[in-house]
C-alpha cells in the first residue's frame, strides 16, 4: 500500500477536474474518461506501481463518466507530494491532461520511459517579487526559446538550456535594454514527432507547437537537472519581475475546449504570476478571455483585435501579425510602392489596443540571414527543401550567404542598422528576435522547426564578434527609452490638434511638406513635432534609393534647428548646410531638434 491506513477514501465532487489541494488537509482527484464504465487510480514511486485505488463515478449526479475519489488525512499532502500517477479503464491506461507535473521527459529530445503524471503540492515563497505590469509604451520585448537561448557551450551558464540558465542572462537582457520576454511554448509538449526525414531519422518538435502537450506542466527538460520544473520556472518569473520586467507564454492549445483554456491560462497567471499570453486565436473566441475576472488583467497578443470604446484605457490588448515584417522587409530591400505602405507602419498606433512590430520571428529568417540570403535554405529538414515560406523579401546585398567581399559586407552592415532603426524607433511596441543584437544566423533555414543543435541553439562568441551590432541594437534601445515620444499616452492623430504651427506628426519627401507616394519613389521624410509632448522634435529620413539624395529638413514657425542623431550609412555624420542633408544610398539619417520654450509654455499654460 502507498497510503497510510490513517488515510481516508471517499467520493469527491465532479469539478474541479485534475488535482486539488484542499484545505483540511484533503486532495481531490478527479477526472472525465468519456463512455467509461469504472476508473482506477494507480500510484507509483520512481515508476514501480504502490496502489490502486477505485474512483467513485458521478452517476447519481447525471456525469456518469466522470470519476472522482477524495484522500482525506493528517499528512495526506506530504505523502502524495512526489508521487506518480496515471488512471486505467477497461484495460487502458489514462493520463490527466491537467496535470500540474510530468515525468519521464527530463532530457529534451531523450526518451527516459512512460510519461506520468506527477503530484505536486510544494508552495513557493513570493515575498519581495516587486510585482508590476508595463503599459504598452513601456514595453519592449524579445523573443525567445528556453532551451535554444542558453544551450550552446558558449552561454556560459551552470544549467545550459534551461530556466536556471535564462535566468543567468537576466543582466545582459537589462543592459541590452529589454523588458518583456515572450518565450516559446514552456509548457510540457511532446518534443517526439512521428515524422521521419528523408534519412530516416525520427524529427524534434523543437519550438513546441504540438498537438499532445500537458498544458498545466512546465516543461520538465527546462528545468535545471533533479529540480522541480514548478518552482525553477516560478524561480524564473520571480526574477524577472524583481528585475522590473515581464513575461508572456506563447501559447498554442490544440482539440481543447474553452474551459479548459481559461482554467490554464488562470492557473498561470495566478499559480505562475505570467503576465501575458499569445493565443492562437482560432482556438476560441477571444472575448471570453477579455472578460474573465482574471484574465482581463494580464496582457493577451493575438493576430487581431476589433476596436472597443470601453477599452481605451485598459489596454491589456495587442496585436501582432506579419504585417509591419511585410512591408518593412519589402521597403528595405527597395521594392517599388512602399513608400506609403511604410510611413503608415512606422507611425502606428490604435485606439485601446497595443500594436507589437517585429521584422524577424522565430518562424522566418533571422536579421542577419534577412540580408544574407535571397532564398531558403531547408535542407537540413529533410523535406528537400520544400518546407518553409517562400515569400522572404530578403535581399544578399550581392552575395547568397557567407562572404569576405567587403562592398557586399558594408552593404550588409548598413542594412543590418537600417532594419533596426526600422523596427526599434517606430511608434509600435517593437519585438526583438533573440540573438538579432549580435548577428545569429541560421544558415538560411527559415523553418528551424524541427532543429534541435547548433542551427538554432544561440552562438554566444558572436556577441564578441558583432559587439558593434550588440551596441548599436543598445543605443537605439536607450534613446527609445529617454525620449518622451515613446513615452506619450495619447495617440498621434496626423493634425495641428493644439495650434503649434505642424501636425503632431507628418510625412515628407525629399522637400518637406512635399509628399511623394508615387510608384517609383523610395524616399521618406517623418516629422514628430516636440511641441506635442515637450521635448525634442524628430525627423526621420529615409533613402532607398540606390543613388544618394539631398534632403530638405521642415521649418516649424522658423524655429527648428536640427543635429543629427544617427546615420546608418557609417563614417562621420555630416553636417547640414542650411537644412540641406546629402543621405547616402540605402541609409536612414535621424535629426533631433530642441522644442521652442515658448511653445512648452503655451501648451501647460492652455
Amino acid at each position: 500500500m502507498a497510503l497510510s491506513e490513517h488515510i481516508q477514501i471517499k467520493k469527491g465532487t465532479a469539478f474541479p477536474l485534475g488535482v486539488t489541494k484542499k484545505g483540511n488537509n484533503q486532495v481531490q482527484i478527479t477526472i472525465w474518461c468519456p463512455q467509461a464504465a469504472d476508473c482506477n487510480l494507480r500510484l507509483y514511486r520512481a515508476g514501480k506501481r504502490l496502489d490502486k485505488i477505485k474512483m467513485y463515478s458521478m452517476r447519481k449526479e447525471g456525469m456518469e463518466d466522470i470519476f472522482s475519489v477524495l484522500l482525506s488525512g493528517e499528512n495526506v499532502w506530504e505523502e502524495l507530494n512526489g508521487l506518480e500517477y496515471d488512471f486505467v479503464s477497461g484495460g487502458e491506461q489514462i493520463q490527466d491532461i491537467y496535470a500540474k507535473a510530468v515525468v519521464g521527459r527530463e532530457r529534451f529530445g531523450k526518451k527516459k520511459g512512460k510519461v506520468r503524471a506527477r503530484f505536486v503540492f510544494d508552495e513557493f515563497d513570493w515575498g519581495g517579487e516587486r510585482w508590476k505590469r508595463l503599459k504598452k509604451n513601456e514595453m519592449v520585448l524579445y523573443q525567445c526559446h528556453v532551451r535554444g537561448f542558453t544551450r550552446h557551450s558558449s552561454s556560459g551558464v551552470k544549467a545550459p538550456g534551461t530556466f536556471s540558465g535564462m535566468r543567468e542572462k537576466i543582466p545582459y537582457l537589462k543592459k541590452l535594454g529589454i523588458n518583456t520576454l515572450l518565450l516559446l511554448p514552456v509548457y510540457e509538449f511532446n518534443e517526439y514527432m512521428e515524422e521521419v526525414n528523408e534519412k530516416g531519422e525520427k524529427k524534434i518538435n523543437y519550438w513546441g507547437y504540438a498537438e499532445e502537450a500537458f498544458y498545466f506542466a512546465p516543461k520538465a527538460g527546462y528545468a535545471t537537472p533533479g529540480e522541480n520544473p514548478c518552482k525553477d520556472f516560478q524561480q524564473l518569473v520571480y526574477d524577472l519581475h524583481r528585475n522590473g520586467m515581464n513575461l508572456i507564454l506563447d501559447m498554442y492549445f490544440v482539440g481543447q475546449t474553452p474551459e479548459f483554456i481559461l482554467h490554464c491560462l488562470r492557473y498561470y497567471a495566478l499559480h505562475f504570476h505570467v503576465d501575458g499570453f499569445r493565443i492562437n486565436q482560432d482556438c476560441m473566441n477571444m472575448d471570453w478571455l477579455y472578460n474573465d475576472p482574471v484574465l482581463s488583467h494580464v496582457m493577451l497578443l493575438g493576430n487581431s483585435w476589433a476596436e472597443h470604446p470601453e477599452r481605451v484605457g485598459r489596454e491589456r490588448l495587442f496585436e501582432m501579425n506579419d504585417g509591419f515584417l511585410v512591408d518593412a522587409r519589402r521597403y528595405l530591400k527597395s521594392d517599388e510602392g512602399q513608400v506609403e505602405k511604410f510611413y503608415h507602419r512606422f507611425r502606428e498606433q490604435r485606439q485601446g489596443i497595443g500594436v507589437i512590430h517585429y521584422i524577424t520571428q522565430n518562424n522566418g529568417f533571422t536579421l542577419r540571414d534577412l540580408i544574407s540570403y535571397d532564398v531558403k535554405h531547408n535542407e537540413a529538414n529533410g523535406e528537400k527543401n520544400q518546407d518553409g515560406t517562400e515569400y522572404n523579401y530578403s535581399w544578399n546585398c550581392g552575395v547568397e550567404g557567407t562572404t569576405r567581399r567587403k562592398p557586399v559586407l558594408r552593404m550588409r552592415d548598413k542594412q543590418e542598422k537600417n532594419a533596426l532603426v526600422m523596427l526599434l524607433l517606430g511608434m509600435a511596441v517593437p519585438m526583438l528576435l533573440a540573438g538579432d543584437e549580435f548577428g545569429n544566423s541560421q544558415k538560411g533555414n527559415n523553418n528551424a522547426y524541427c532543429q534541435d543543435n547548433l542551427t538554432t541553439w544561440l552562438d554566444w562568441r558572436l556577441l564578441e564578434k558583432n559587439k558593434e551590432t550588440f551596441a548599436f541594437v543598445k543605443q537605439l534601445l536607450a534613446f527609445r527609452k529617454k525620449h518622451p515620444l515613446y513615452h506619450q499616452l495619447n495617440n498621434l492623430m496626423g493634425i495641428d490638434r493644439n495650434g503649434m504651427g505642424a501636425p503632431d506628426v507628418s510625412c515628407h519627401g525629399r522637400e518637406p511638406w512635399v509628399i511623394d507616394f508615387s510608384y517609383y519613389s523610395r524616399e521618406l521624410g517623418i516629422l514628430y513635432c516636440g511641441s506635442y509632448f515637450e521635448s525634442t522634435s524628430l525627423y526621420f529620413a529615409f533613402n532607398f534609393h540606390w543613388d544618394d539624395h539631398d534632403f530638405f529638413l521642415p521649418n516649424v514657425n522658423g524655429k527648428q534647428e536640427w543635429t543629427v542623431v544617427l546615420d546608418t550609412s557609417g563614417g562621420d555624420k555630416k553636417e547640414l548646410h542650411r537644412g540641406e542633408y546629402k543621405l547616402a544610398p540605402r541609409s536612414i539619417v535621424v535629426f533631433e531638434s530642441v522644442c521652442n520654450r515658448s511653445d512648452k509654455t503655451d501648451r501647460k499654460t492652455n
